[in-house]
C-alpha cells in the first residue's frame, strides 16, 4: 500500500512538472513572438523610402560655394582668373581630416595635371612643327616619344607649385578642395628646368598665357558656358 501511495504521488508530481513546463514554454513562445513583432515594427520605422537622387544631391551641396559645383574660377574676383588652371577634388567622410584633405588635394592635382599635360603636348607639337617645317613632324616614333616625355617632365615639375586655395565640407562630411596652379608659378617652374632645351623652354613660356586661356575656354565649352572675350 505504501508503494501504491508513493507511485500515485510520483505521478501527481510528474503531471504537475509537465504542466509547469508547458506553461513556461508557452510564455517563452509568447515573449519570442512579441520580440519579433517589436523588431519588425522598429525596422519598418527605421527604413524609410529612399530619398530621390535629386534631393540627395541638393542636400549634399546645401550651402556650398559656387566653385564646388559651378566654375572653380568663380572663387577669384580679380582680372587674372584666366591665368590660372584650377580643379576641385573631393574625399569621402573620415575621422582623419588630414587624410581627407590630402586625398582631395591629390585628386584636384590629378585633374590639373591632365589639363596641363594636354596643353603642353600641343605646345611642344607646335614648336616641333615650326622647327621642322611642319611636314614630317609626328610621323616618327621619336617625335611622339619626345613630346610625351617632355610634357610629362614639365607637368610633374609644375605641379609642385600647385596649392589648395580653399576647402569646404558638405553635410555628409565629404571634403572638397579647390586646387590651383597660376601662370607665374608655371613660368617659374619652367625657368628652374635647366635640363630642358633652352629654345623649347622659351617657346613654351612665351605661349603659356595663351595656353592657359585656351584651357579656360575649353573648360567653359565643356560646361556649356560662353567663353570670356579676349
Amino acid at each position: 500500500m505504501d508503494f501504491a501511495m508513493t507511485q500515485d504521488g510520483q505521478e501527481r508530481f510528474d503531471a504537475s512538472t509537465r504542466r509547469k513546463t508547458m506553461l513556461r514554454n508557452s510564455w517563452t513562445t509568447v515573449l519570442i513572438l512579441l520580440a519579433l513583432a517589436a523588431l519588425v515594427a522598429v525596422g519598418g520605422c527605421s527604413n524609410p523610402k529612399p530619398e530621390p537622387p535629386g534631393n540627395a544631391i541638393k542636400n549634399e551641396l546645401e550651402g556650398a560655394p559656387d566653385w564646388v559645383f559651378k566654375d572653380c574660377r568663380d572663387y577669384w574676383d580679380d582680372d587674372k582668373a584666366e591665368e590660372r588652371i584650377c580643379a576641385v577634388g573631393s574625399a569621402g567622410s573620415t575621422a582623419n581630416i588630414a587624410m581627407a584633405r590630402s586625398a582631395a588635394v591629390g585628386r584636384g592635382r590629378t585633374e590639373i595635371a591632365r589639363q596641363l599635360n594636354l596643353k603642353v603636348q600641343a605646345l611642344l607639337k607646335d614648336y616641333q612643327a615650326n622647327v621642322t617645317g611642319g611636314g614630317q613632324f609626328g610621323k616618327a616614333a621619336d617625335d611622339e616619344q619626345y613630346v610625351s616625355d617632355t610634357s610629362k617632365q614639365i607637368t610633374d615639375m609644375s605641379l609642385a607649385g600647385s596649392r589648395m586655395a580653399d576647402s569646404w565640407v558638405s553635410n555628409s562630411g565629404t571634403l572638397y578642395a579647390l586646387v590651383e596652379l597660376d601662370l607665374e608659378t608655371f613660368k617659374k617652374s619652367l625657368a628652374e628646368m635647366q635640363a630642358l632645351d633652352a629654345q623649347v623652354r622659351a617657346f613654351v613660356e612665351a605661349n603659356a598665357a595663351k595656353a592657359f586661356q585656351d584651357l579656360d575656354k575649353a573648360v567653359a565649352k565643356e560646361r556649356g558656358e560662353t567663353p570670356q572675350p579676349e
